[in-house]
C-alpha cells in the first residue's frame, strides 16, 4: 500500500501518486540523467530570475551582492571559474544562453564585430 492511499482529497492523492512515480524513476535513473532532469525542471519552475532551485532568492541576492561589492580581481576570478565549469554542470542550453548573453551585452559594438570576425575565421570552411 502506498501513502496517498490514505489522503482522502482525490487532487491530493493524485499529486500523491505522481510525486511517487517521479521518485521511483529519478531512483532508477543514472545520476547524470537524473541530475539533468531535476535541473531541467527547476529551471521551469523558476521565476523572477534564474534561482536553480533556491525557492527564497537568497543565493541569487547573496550573489548579486558578493558581485556589487567585489575587487574587480576578485570578480573575473571567480566568473572564469564558473564558466570553465559550466560545460561539465548540468545547465541547459537556455541557461548556458543566458550567461552568454549577460557577457555579449558587456561588449560594445567594436569588441561584438571583431569577437564575429574572429569565430568566423576560426570556424571557415566548416560550415
Amino acid at each position: 500500500m502506498t501513502f496517498q492511499t490514505k489522503i482522502a482529497d482525490p487532487a491530493l492523492r493524485m499529486r500523491a501518486a505522481w510525486a511517487e512515480a517521479v521518485c521511483f524513476a529519478l531512483a532508477h535513473s543514472h545520476p547524470i540523467d537524473g541530475a539533468a532532469i531535476c535541473a531541467a525542471y527547476l529551471e521551469t519552475a523558476e521565476t523572477g530570475g534564474p534561482l536553480l532551485g533556491d525557492p527564497f532568492g537568497l543565493v541569487v541576492g547573496d550573489a548579486r551582492l558578493w558581485a556589487a561589492s567585489a575587487p574587480p580581481h576578485e570578480l573575473a576570478a571567480y566568473t572564469l571559474a564558473g564558466l570553465e565549469r559550466l560545460p561539465k554542470s548540468q545547465l541547459s542550453t537556455g541557461t548556458r544562453k543566458t550567461a552568454f548573453m549577460a557577457i555579449w551585452r558587456s561588449f560594445n559594438d567594436h569588441d561584438r564585430a571583431a569577437f564575429l570576425c574572429a569565430v568566423r575565421g576560426a570556424n571557415y570552411g566548416r560550415e
